[in-house]
């Protein structure tokens, strides 16, 4: 799989992540869901993002490497 491929799979997966917890979380209202959000969402979205900036610059290094072997 491409980086660009892995990137949009990361986003759609996210994506599709938040919108189910968004649809749980209406149904789930107790101090453990609450819990469950601090511990493993808040932080999600500043992780991701950091994951996709990576993914960014390693696909521009490839493309570096890959034109300076031409």
């Amino acid at each position: 799989m491409s980086l660009s491929g892995s990137k949009s799979l990361l986003t759609d997966a996210t994506r599709h992540l938040l919108v189910r917890w968004a649809d749980t979380r209406n149904a789930w209202r107790d101090h453990k869901a609450s819990e469950f959000e601090d511990l493993y969402l808040t932080d999600l979205a500043t992780a991701v993002n950091t994951a996709l900036r990576a993914i960014d610059e390693l696909d521009h290094l490839l493309q570096k490497i890959h034109a300076d072997c031409e």
